[in-house]
């Protein structure tokens, strides 16, 4: 066991040692950006829940350096609340795509659907996924199609920012976490032609090799990793490009390193697969312990060896105190060379060596048993203004019509449908800002077990009203009942029910 920790902790201070060695050779600065090509690159901006900063990163890409008409912007609102209606205007020359779907389909399927998109557009060079979220500098497009000439796929580097740089203890912790991670382990391994873990807030990728790995799969971190496998297999290193530069406040901090039961769990199932060096490193790579874990070890390994004596290596030569003293200096030194190269002095070496504490405590606090109490205990303090109302209405199966009852609940003001049919109820899931969301969550439930919902909403003709409210329940039925005058208006609500019910045609997302 001890032969074991010897040679994992020697194997990786090797690697520690390489990437110093590596980091210490200066990287010569290009004053000319420009190519002889200007690439046409497709920017797609993701944006979901609140628009928060999304206008204002569209007017920095549209006062870049880069020449206007090598990139064209598309925007994906999905299920976005009160989206700026700046983007809309049609003189931006934007292309918007609005999922208002029941609930966001999420960055993978959006990115999926736009990219299978544009696949067979001519000329198409290069895609930038973006989260909105992010700023950029005026020549952010600039750098990125220079150095489209040096890497099929890369990310720029993310830098934290602050309201007038005052950041608090615990997030100048992930702030300075962070910058060591980019400026030192990433940067060393795009300079050893090694790749790193996809990050998909933003990244860059060559339009002929998105065609050639195919759609995204971006549920998760682990996700992440299997999309970075699929480009390692193809002998695709992702690469991290400190030139080029992104900038996110704080508050949106999103850790990218992946559980080390993830990472366990993706080297178990790969590591007998490896295709080529590059997905070999990688799968590899997925153990390398952080520099806390060395030095601890490290300190077991010292402790052991002072009380117990040398350590025999595969039987062929003993290794004592001193040897491993010396090796563990040798570590510090290297990490050393790590922080210089970050950037990271003075108060940085104390919240760097913080980190631990906040990784520790952010396991506890999400373990699932911890995580169920606290919003247990959250909830049982919140009084809840809970409104009910009960009607009627008609379910068929295409061949019968029964008589059913949907009670309609305004918990806080966020809508839930409860079904009610031979005295079995069923819930929906989700909360919703508004009633129609939450009954075409249940049609649509219905829908899964053949069952139709005959109310207004689901009528065709149908159009609801908007009135400025949240639920919209109101709407006009334009049904050609015989007797109508042509141009009357019936008014009705969404959930009202009659004999003219015709399903309404299913409508494409896009």
């Amino acid at each position: 066991m001890i032969t074991v920790l010897y040679l994992y902790v020697t194997i990786f201070t090797v690697y520690f040692i390489i990437l110093a060695i590596v980091s210490l050779k200066k990287e010569k600065k290009v004053r000319d950006k420009y190519t002889s090509k200007d690439s046409n690159i497709c920017v797609i901006l993701y944006a979901t829940g609140e628009a928060g900063t999304l206008e204002y990163l569209i007017r920095q890409l549209k006062n870049q350096t880069y020449a206007k008409e090598r990139y064209t912007i598309y925007v994906i609102l999905d299920k976005v609340e009160n989206p700026p209606e700046f983007i809309f205007q049609t003189d931006l020359g934007i292309n918007v795509v609005n999922i208002n779907n029941l609930e966001p389909i999420g960055k993978s399927q959006a990115y999926s659907i736009l990219a299978e998109k544009l696949s067979e557009v001519p000329n198409l060079d290069a895609y930038v996924f973006m989260d909105s979220k992010n700023y950029i500098d005026s020549d952010f497009m600039e750098n990125v199609n220079y150095y489209l000439t040096k890497y099929p796929v890369f990310m720029p580097i993310t830098n934290y920012i602050g309201e007038d740089n005052e950041l608090k203890f615990w997030d100048s912790v992930r702030v300075t976490y962070a910058r060591y991670v980019s400026k030192f382990i990433y940067s060393s391994r795009t300079k050893l032609g090694l790749t790193n873990l996809l990050n998909t807030n933003t990244f860059i990728i060559k339009h002929d090799l998105l065609n050639k790995i195919g759609s995204f799969d971006f549920k998760d971190k682990t996700s992440e990793m299997n999309y970075t496998l699929k480009l390692a297999n193809e002998d695709v290193a992702v690469a991290s490009v400190d030139d080029v530069k992104i900038y996110r406040e704080v508050e949106h901090y999103d850790s990218r390193i992946p559980s080390i039961t993830k990472r366990i769990g993706l080297f178990k199932d790969n590591w007998t697969h490896c295709k080529n060096i590059t997905s070999f490193e990688y799968i590899y790579s997925l153990l390398i312990p952080n520099w806390l874990t060395i030095l601890l070890l490290y300190v077991f390994l010292l402790s052991h060896t002072y009380h117990f004596g040398s350590v025999k290596i595969l039987g062929l030569f003993n290794v004592g105190y001193y040897g491993i003293l010396i090796t563990a200096i040798v570590f510090l030194l290297a990490f050393c060379t790590g922080l210089l190269h970050a950037g990271i002095y003075s108060k940085g070496y104390i919240y760097l060596f913080a980190y631990p504490l906040y990784s520790i405590g952010h396991l506890i606090v999400n373990f699932p048993p911890v995580r169920g109490i606290r919003n247990f205990i959250k909830n049982s303090r919140r009084k809840h203004n809970i409104e009910k109302m009960v009607t009627d209405a008609i379910v068929t199966d295409g061949k019968q019509d029964y008589v059913c009852k949907i009670e309609l609940i305004s918990d806080d003001g966020l809508a839930r449908v409860r079904f009610i049919n031979r005295g079995k109820s069923y819930t929906t899931k989700n909360n919703h800002l508004r009633m129609t969301d939450a009954l075409k969550e249940l049609s649509n439930k219905l829908n899964d077990y053949g069952l139709s919902l005959k109310i207004c909403q689901c009528c065709k003709y149908f159009q609801p009203v908007v009135d400025g409210s949240t639920n919209m329940v109101q709407g006009n039925c334009k049904c050609p009942m015989s007797g109508r005058i042509e141009g009357d208006i019936m008014p009705t609500l969404i959930w009202n029910t009659c004999p003219n019910f015709e399903k309404e045609n299913v409508v494409n997302l896009f």
